[in-house]
């Protein structure tokens, strides 16, 4: 995968996965549809094909208090635009799809899974196990703590509601959300984004800088799902970001207690992709919930 810029766009093209560049290119567009009701900011598509796509080139800068509150108000008018089922794919999307270069199963129809947990489980947690047993980042006792937690997450006792704003069965989320997919550029700069977009129901003005969304794994998901992968390479004022949301669509009491988990299933796609201590952080996370 490469990436260049060239112009006022960026170029990115997959030569091993030459169709994850027009599975993106929906990605994005179904996330950006929340932009019309004060969503985050979503990069616009500028052209895609089999391998390449080209987005609008978006300038960055320091992420400040005031951008993280108000991107995680927006956050949470994105997730409301919500899915019908947990994995479900981006409108127009069939099959399968990845995230980086991991595997990442899309649900075709309702009623596959018995709820989130299982469905948490059985796509997101156990098919990249046993990669990460084979390329030696999670041996023997490893494995049996993160099977010991999917049972419970099959047993459902992690199911949780939503965030208040949503009103699906799932949020739409970007489902890769760590640090650098989200881009901190001046507000100056989007001439390009509809005037409601980052707003959510805040009738003040955008602060100087606001957060873009790039690089989806977009899926129906949890919404503490995103949230929480905010976390888990260090993002600046994290705490704004839980504080925006929280005033703009309430989580769930206790999401402070299930921010690891909803960590978990990135750091076994890392374990999966590159071994190391990846394996031994998902171990110790899943640790906590058995």
């Amino acid at each position: 995968m490469g990436v260049e810029k060239s112009g006022d766009v960026y170029i990115k093209t997959d030569s091993v996965n030459p169709t994850n560049t027009e599975l993106e290119a929906l990605s994005l567009e179904w996330l950006a549809s929340g932009m019309q009701s004060g969503g985050a900011h979503v990069v616009p598509v500028v052209d895609v094909e089999r391998g390449s796509i080209s987005t609008r080139a978006v300038l960055s800068t320091r992420c400040t208090s005031d951008a993280a509150f108000q991107f995680g108000r927006a956050l949470a008018w994105t997730h409301a635009e919500g899915s019908d089922f947990f994995g479900q794919a981006p409108t127009g999307w069939e099959g399968d799809g990845w995230m980086g270069r991991s595997e990442l199963t899309y649900v075709d129809r309702p009623g596959v899974h018995d709820g989130w947990g299982d469905f948490y489980a059985q796509e997101r947690i156990l098919p990249h196990l046993p990669i990460a047993v084979d390329n030696g980042a999670i041996d023997k006792s490893g494995m049996q703590v993160v099977e010991r937690l999917c049972e419970r997450l099959r047993d459902r006792d992690f199911d949780t509601p939503q965030p208040a704003l949503v009103r699906d069965v799932a949020s739409r989320i970007h489902g890769d959300l760590w640090t650098g997919n989200v881009i901190w550029t001046r507000t100056s700069e989007l001439d390009w984004a509809p005037e409601e977009a980052g707003f959510g129901s805040s009738e003040e003005e955008l602060p100087e800088v606001v957060g873009v969304l790039i690089d989806p794994a977009a899926h129906g998901g949890h919404a503490e799902k995103d949230l929480a992968d905010l976390g888990v390479f260090g993002q600046p004022h994290w705490e704004q970001i839980y504080a925006g949301y929280n005033e703009e669509s309430p989580l769930e009491s206790g999401w402070q207690e299930r921010i690891g988990l909803h960590q978990l299933h990135i750091l076994m796609v890392h374990a999966n992709l590159f071994g190391g201590s990846y394996g031994y952080e998902a171990v110790l996370t899943a640790k906590k919930y058995i």
